[in-house]
């Protein structure tokens, strides 16, 4: 009886050992057989990884060319604007450009029109004396006795000088600092200075007639002032070296068309 107890008993412990092997052998195929299941699906012949879910790959896939796409087509877009914005960079500058050189053109143009329009002014207000009245003659622009007469050949006596000269103007007596008028409406064409005669003011009083007043100081004039009859001038200066002997006076001079003629035959 004792016998088949332990017959039995051996009998089980050895079909333990042989359910726990079998069991080892199960499990241990499926993990083999797993292993070899998941590597397969996690890379591919050339060690790449595979996506688990193919349909999630092509998804992805899809994706990822759509964006680039878009990226590309962004890209596409911004050079396009870029390319744009620098056109219309230029197109401004050239603008610009135009505008600034119109607006030179322009203000040219004004200046032109201002000194044409100051010109023909001018002339007008010239136009409106420049017909000297012969008849009416001229006024005495000083006070005083004809120190000198006009002459033509040498028959004037330079006291100064010593000796004999033409003269082609007068000189009137009169004081340092006697005040000058204007002997006849006119414009102020030069203002010159000379050793003999010292600072002049030539006047253009119209029809071909210029008159010239020398040895003056503190002129109350410029070029290309209108003057009327009887405005002051200036000042009559102290002589020249030229007339010291003779003393202060005002040389007074009368041209038509650029020839000295007697002044006394135009003073009244």
């Amino acid at each position: 009886m004792k016998n088949k107890r332990n017959d039995f008993k051996d009998q089980n412990t050895q079909s333990k050992r042989s359910f726990y092997v079998a069991a080892c052998a199960v499990l241990a195929c499926a993990a083999v057989l797993g292993t070899a299941y998941f590597q397969t699906q996690k890379t591919d012949n050339t060690g790449h990884k595979v996506a688990e879910n193919p349909a999630a790959t092509i998804a992805g896939e899809s994706a990822i060319n759509k964006n680039w796409k878009a990226d590309a087509q962004g890209i596409g877009k911004t050079d396009s604007e870029q390319a744009s914005t620098t056109m219309n960079v230029d197109d401004l500058a050239k603008k610009k450009e135009k505008a600034a050189k119109k607006n030179v053109e322009v203000k040219a143009n004004q200046a032109k029109k201002k000194d044409a329009k100051n010109t023909s002014k001018a002339t007008m207000i010239s136009a409106n004396h420049k017909s000297f009245n012969e008849e009416k003659g001229l006024t005495w622009p000083v006070k005083g006795d004809v120190l000198m007469k006009f002459s033509q050949s040498n028959n004037i006596y330079f006291k100064t000088l010593a000796q004999y000269k033409s003269n082609p103007a007068i000189e009137i007596s009169a004081d340092e600092g006697t005040k000058v008028i204007a002997s006849a409406a006119g414009t102020v064409t030069e203002i010159s200075k000379d050793d003999i005669t010292g600072t002049m003011i030539t006047t253009d009083i119209g029809s071909n007639y210029k008159v010239t007043y020398g040895q003056l100081t503190n002129l109350k004039v410029k070029k290309g002032d209108e003057v009327k009859e009887g405005q002051l001038l200036g000042m009559v200066a102290a002589p020249t070296k030229y007339f010291s002997e003779e003393g202060s006076n005002l040389f007074f001079q009368v041209k038509e068309n650029g020839k000295a003629v007697d002044p006394l035959l135009l003073l009244n």
